[in-house]
């Protein structure tokens, strides 16, 4: 009936709004309705955004500002159409602490008036993690039809269930976590489908939009006649006028025939001995002889330099 989704890293903000984008062009259920956001910026500055119709496209034409798209902790909550106002009690938040998203009903109020999701973030306030908040909330109340996500400040996320979610058989729930940038990412949900690779399947979305390599600033011309060496790592080179004059990779080789090759993700562009960037896009090319004879097609490319590849897909 909902799916909660938050992180914590540069460009959160964006990087949930994607996830969302991507639960509703692919899954079936209780998706493309209301949506609750909250984020946290830098310096703990609190932005939200919601709307009761059209899901991620629905927020999206709010033209959210850029600080909330590049705020460093997220967190949503989405579902059908029209749910009770103020659509906010779906997110708790507090600056300096932390956000808390879920799914079924973590607005609910708890045994004691409290809502649940509030509960889980005053025990982040009061310096719990947010694992340890989330287990004592299910502990203290384990007879709501409620789960949750948490993240504090630190960058910490943490996920979890009433054991009346854990009993249904359409519930999900995952979270990644990046060492180098430090980001982490969540995904809590049920009654939308595919159930066992959407959370996964989210979470590697938003890490994408989140670790997304900036625009190309810089273009190379390669054209054929270049010769491809063996070399122990994939490199281009190339000179001032921004010209490939020769390329290395490991499993170059002398074929009589044209045959296909690719450069492979992890190709370093190298100018008078510099390493100066990787390169942002790897063409099909035919190979004969050692020589290049074409690229995608072409006697001639622009290929883009990026200063950095993005997210690593080996964490």
């Amino acid at each position: 009936m909902t799916v909660g989704i938050a992180a914590t890293g540069p460009n959160a903000g964006a990087g949930v709004l994607a996830g969302l984008r991507a639960t509703e062009a692919i899954g079936q259920g209780a998706i493309g309705g209301f949506v609750s956001l909250a984020v946290l910026t830098k310096d703990q500055q609190l932005f939200r955004s919601e709307t009761q119709t059209d899901g991620a496209s629905g927020l999206l034409q709010k033209e959210l500002p850029e600080n909330m798209l590049g705020a460093p902790f997220a967190a949503l909550i989405s579902s059908g159409p029209n749910r009770p106002v103020p659509l906010a009690q779906f997110v708790a938040a507090k600056p300096g602490v932390g956000l808390v998203t879920g799914h079924r009903f973590p607005q609910i109020p708890a045994d004691d008036g409290i809502p649940l999701n509030a509960h889980v973030l005053a025990a982040m306030e009061r310096g719990q993690s947010p694992q340890m908040a989330i287990d004592a909330v299910v502990d203290r109340f384990p007879d709501h039809d409620a789960g949750f996500v948490a993240l504090s400040i630190d960058g910490t996320i943490a996920a979890g269930n009433m054991p009346a979610v854990l009993l249904r058989r359409d519930h999900g729930c995952s979270s990644r976590t990046l060492q180098s940038p430090p980001v982490s990412v969540a995904t809590i949900h049920n009654a939308i489908h595919p159930i066992r690779v959407l959370a996964d399947m989210i979470n590697d979305i938003v890490l994408e939009e989140m670790l997304r390599p900036p625009a190309a600033e810089h273009w190379i011309t390669a054209s054929q006649g270049i010769r491809l060496i063996r070399g122990q790592r994939a490199e281009i080179h190339i000179n001032r006028d921004e010209e490939v004059v020769q390329i290395l990779h490991p499993q170059a080789m002398q074929h009589p025939d044209p045959v296909p090759f690719g450069l492979g993700d992890q190709v370093r562009i190298i100018l008078n001995g510099r390493d100066i960037g990787w390169l942002g896009y790897e063409p099909f090319m035919i190979v004969k002889d050692g020589v290049i004879m074409t690229m995608d097609g072409k006697p001639s490319l622009k290929l883009p330099i990026l200063s950095e590849l993005g997210i690593d897909r080996k964490s």
